[in-house]
């Protein structure tokens, strides 16, 4: 099997999932206390978090592709649908042609805010049908084509761990 990443999302993809969720993404690893204790100041200064809404979540919604992960040991393609119960189904694959590994699951959003550049901040948990979970930051562009993932973290660092970046197809 592959490695696994999430979202929400979700952060990231299939084949990185598994490796994403080993490397520190769980809730309460050494890693993640310390990245949230360094940033959560700093974070919470420059945004304006507030209550997640129908409206911000469906800014997931939609197809994510990043062609340079094809056969790269992380997803490339991310699938964001909405649940009736207010979650949203999450499908990855390792391919964008859909080709390869699949996991699904869903994300539940606890969390949204939007930064002083309009983009839009997702603090969720993601689970995986099979109980596996973890906790994801998702930030879209303000133009709405960009969706960058990073799990177990409180502020996105595209030279981070776990980071993967996605473009709406």
């Amino acid at each position: 099997m592959g490695s696994l990443y999430l979202v929400l999302v979700l952060t990231g993809g299939c084949s990185s999932v598994m490796d994403n969720v080993i490397g520190g993404a769980f809730k309460g690893s050494k890693d993640t206390e310390k990245s949230q204790s360094e940033t959560e100041t700093e974070t919470e200064t420059e945004e304006k978090k507030a209550p997640v809404s129908a409206d911000s979540a469906q800014a997931m919604i939609g197809t994510w592709i990043n062609k340079d992960y094809n056969s790269d040991k992380r997803s490339a393609k991310l699938v964001y649908t909405a649940n009736s119960d207010g979650t949203i189904a999450y499908v990855v694959y390792d391919n964008t042609d859909g080709s390869g590994n699949k996991y699904e699951g869903t994300v539940t959003y606890k969390e949204q805010w939007t930064d002083s550049q309009g983009r839009l901040y997702s603090k969720s948990i993601v689970k995986l049908l099979g109980g596996m979970s973890w906790e994801a930051l998702d930030r879209i562009s303000a133009d709405g084509k960009t969706l960058e993932v990073q799990s177990g973290v409180t502020e996105i660092n595209p030279k981070g761990p776990r980071y993967s970046i996605y473009y709406r197809e």
